[in-house]
């Protein structure tokens, strides 16, 4: 009986634009019952359920494009582009190749970008995919990617946590999910300062199969600061979430306001709110 195949290597070689190798990413088959969806989290992020043919998938495991020579990491529609990529950008991400090993060697015995990906290959790959993004041009919104790669890095942790307990990778889930919670805060920063813009973002997910759009940064923004924010002075970690609660409410509007947002959305956004305003009122 054949094996029952979950993934393929595209048909197509891509070229590392910093150091020349070629290779064939890995890309995972749509249909056949193998993403057997379960329900949105609080975080937005979409479980599946393990079938009898296919076992348990996870589908995040393959959107980040990586070298296996260079381990140089980005999503699809960045991995190259041209005219966008300055020489000293290029220079930089060169250079960094040798770091990039060596960031991810504490976290896993045994990464290898050539062979099909494990869950070590797809959390791995995001935390590159974040250290990449800092050299980006701020026209390519750095800090969304940023903070989408370390949201997806602390999902994965988590299911790596149920599949071999007991190996501390619920803290690390834990300390990605902290640096996605400043990321995406962040993004609401930079915007209002103008010193990054959203422009190039088409699909904000943040899962794969979800496209919330920009209020559900605005809420992921509040979530991830309720639960994973870092500021444990009480004063300042009030004026973050009242600043959250603010942001959040710009989604939950009534009326007119609401029209044509998911329901999903509204619902998560009005528990989230109250929540928000519960942890304001034990903070005094």
């Amino acid at each position: 009986m054949a094996e029952a195949k979950i993934t393929y290597r595209a048909k197509d070689p891509t070229k590392c634009p910093l150091c020349g190798h070629q290779f064939y990413h890995e890309v995972m088959h749509t249909g056949g019952g193998r993403m057997n969806a379960a329900n949105l989290s609080d975080e937005l992020h979409r479980g599946y359920n393990p079938s009898q043919k296919y076992g348990a998938v996870y589908p995040l495991l393959y959107p980040v494009v990586v070298c296996p020579q260079c381990w140089y990491a980005a999503y699809p529609k960045h991995f190259m582009v041209p005219g966008s990529m300055s020489k000293d950008m290029i220079s930089t991400l060169q250079k960094k190749s040798d770091e990039r090993k060596k960031m991810i060697r504490p976290l896993f015995d045994h990464v290898d970008f050539k062979r099909d990906r494990t869950l070590a290959e797809g959390i791995s790959s995001y935390v590159l995919a974040a250290a990449c993004y800092d050299e980006f041009p701020k026209t390519l919104s750095p800090s969304f990617y940023r903070g989408l790669s370390f949201l997806r890095a602390g999902w994965l942790a988590r299911d790596i946590n149920t599949v071999q307990p007991n190996e501390h990778y619920d803290y690390m889930a834990e300390i990605f999910l902290r640096k996605a919670s400043f990321f995406y805060y962040e993004v609401l920063i930079r915007q209002e300062e103008g010193s990054e813009t959203l422009e190039d973002v088409t699909h904000y997910g943040p899962d794969i199969d979800t496209n919330f759009g920009f209020d559900g940064v605005l809420y992921l923004i509040g979530v991830l600061q309720l639960k994973y924010g870092g500021e444990r002075n009480s004063a300042k970690r009030a004026a973050i979430l009242k600043s959250a609660q603010t942001t959040v409410s710009k989604i939950v509007g009534f009326g007119e306001f609401s029209k044509g947002k998911p329901s999903v959305l509204l619902d998560l956004g009005r528990e989230l709110y109250n929540a928000i305003k519960k942890e304001l009122q034990a903070l005094g």
